[in-house]
């Protein structure tokens, strides 16, 4: 059998020319296709956020809703918290205390994108090279006919397999008024049982106190408490909660879905931890919003 030449030089620069135009063909269109999707992923994606936080709260269509973004910047030893409202970024120390704010320009107010307002905070700080400065969460004000309708948090906690991402709706005086679970990879028929009614309804209509308590059992859901909690979708909340009240204070504990017990338990304690956590920040920038 004749042994093919090899490729001289000629040959060899043809096909690495033709590779690289392959190449940034390549990149061309897939920056192309980036550019013109990416803005309406983001839409998709707040119109979606928006919706669960209108029925967490239980919105009408006219209502408004504002998100909160918080941040951390060390500063040499010293830790500084910043939080993004609509008008204002609030910089403060650790202990609450202000340092300084500033007005959000209009286009930074309305802007769709996150990474928009974060690499305005960056700017505005200047903290844009540091590697000390970082968003670290959010929280959503829920207004209608001029007064606060609750707030939703955005929470994330480990569970079994990866992060569990869930929003939090709480009222103001920090008592669960609902709680749906966004994200999540729990095994289907079992720690993925975490986002239907039976489960996540436990939560609802405790109070701060009766939250932090809270505990979870291995016992079976009792039939009562079950039919119960699958009936919250039917009915006004707060009728749902004063007629349920006895069900739910004679119910401290949680029950957790049968064989996860651990997916049950990573809900638990990012709820207690994100209502706690709340409740502090609250206490800071309050007189922000």
């Amino acid at each position: 059998m004749e042994k093919q030449a090899p490729p001289d030089l000629r040959e060899m620069v043809s096909i690495a020319l033709g590779l690289t135009l392959v190449c940034l063909a390549a990149a061309i269109i897939l920056g192309g296709v980036y550019f013109l999707t990416e803005p309406a992923k983001v839409r998709n994606v707040r119109a979606r956020e928006q919706a669960t936080i209108q029925e967490l709260l239980g919105l009408e269509a006219g209502a408004r809703i504002e998100e909160v973004r918080r941040y951390l910047s060390w500063k040499g030893k010293h830790l500084e918290v910043l939080y993004l409202t609509p008008k204002r970024l609030v910089r403060v120390d650790e202990t609450g205390e202000e340092l300084e704010t500033y007005s959000v320009p209009v286009e930074v107010e309305t802007a769709q994108s996150p990474d928009a307002k974060d690499e305005w905070v960056m700017e505005a700080v200047n903290a844009a090279d540091s590697d000390d400065f970082g968003y670290v969460g959010r929280f959503f004000v829920g207004l209608e006919d001029g007064r606060t309708a609750g707030y939703v948090v955005e929470g994330v906690t480990p569970g079994y397999k990866t992060w569990i991402r869930f929003f939090l709706a709480i009222d103001a005086d920090f008592g669960v008024q609902g709680l749906e679970i966004v994200e999540h990879e729990e095994d289907p028929g079992l720690g993925a049982e975490i986002t239907q009614p039976y489960f996540k309804n436990q939560f609802v209509g405790r109070g701060f106190a009766q939250t932090q308590d809270l505990e979870v059992t291995k016992d079976p859901l009792p039939n009562k408490w079950e039919k119960a909690l699958e009936s919250l979708g039917d009915q006004d909340f707060e009728a749902w909660v004063q007629a349920q009240r006895p069900l739910i204070d004679s119910h401290p504990k949680i029950y957790a879905i049968t064989g996860s017990t651990i997916s049950s338990e990573a809900v638990t304690n990012g709820v207690k931890r994100a209502l706690s956590n709340f409740r502090t920040r609250m206490n800071v920038v309050e007189d922000y919003l």
